[in-house]
């Protein structure tokens, strides 16, 4: 039985690999293997899109006490600084879109704000109990 995502009939083919993509001036055919099945087979299509670790790598973050979000993320304020103190995150353990692109500019981000946190460390100030 083949799912399809949302109303736009998009196949999503579960434990499937793509071996091959096919087509010369485009994308015009997949060969693909259900490594279930066994089976091989080729499917015309205008584009491919492939989805790989879904579910947020944490082990490390729950280990060290990193809050999650409901969702399984990794919680975080908007200077990607988690609980605790000196321990920032970045990239498909926040959530959001699972795109190398946005996971670069939040590692940036997070380098930025650790630069800044190593400059001027605000969980001393907050242990002093003064305020900026």
């Amino acid at each position: 039985m083949t799912k399809y995502l949302f109303s736009a009939n998009i196949p999503v083919l579960w434990n499937t690999e793509v071996k091959e993509i096919r087509g010369e001036d485009k994308v015009r055919e997949v060969f693909l293997y259900n490594n279930v099945t066994e089976e091989s087979k080729t499917m015309p299509i205008d584009g491919v899109f492939i989805a790989i670790g879904y579910i947020p790598a944490v082990e490390l973050a729950k280990k060290l006490g990193v809050e999650l979000t409901e969702d399984g993320f990794i919680k975080r304020d908007e200077h990607h600084r988690t609980n605790l103190p000196g321990v920032y995150s970045a990239g498909d353990v926040e959530g959001g879109y699972k795109q190398i692109v946005t996971a670069v500019g939040q590692g940036a981000e997070a380098a930025l704000s650790i630069y800044e946190d190593l400059m001027n460390p605000y969980w001393l100030e907050k242990r002093s109990g003064s305020s900026v």
